[in-house]
């Protein structure tokens, strides 16, 4: 559940990337909505760490030592 629920939010950031990235083709990305760029990267940056985080977690800590430990 941890990691779908991270891959909805991989989603979306995705498609906001994509809109900016359609936005910026069609140059209606001014300088007005620089804070919208800015916020929409500050997002896709703080899913990309909460991703190290749960792999870490998930992943890279072992919660059942094995035998002998």
């Amino acid at each position: 559940m941890l990691t779908g629920f991270h891959g909805t939010h991989v989603a979306v950031g995705v498609l906001m990337l994509l809109t900016l990235f359609t936005l910026s083709f069609a140059g209606k990305i001014t300088q007005d909505s620089a804070m919208t760029v800015e916020l929409v990267g500050l997002y896709w940056h703080f899913v990309d760490i909460v991703w190290i985080v749960i792999f870490t977690v998930v992943y890279l800590i072992p919660t059942n030592p094995g035998p002998g430990s």
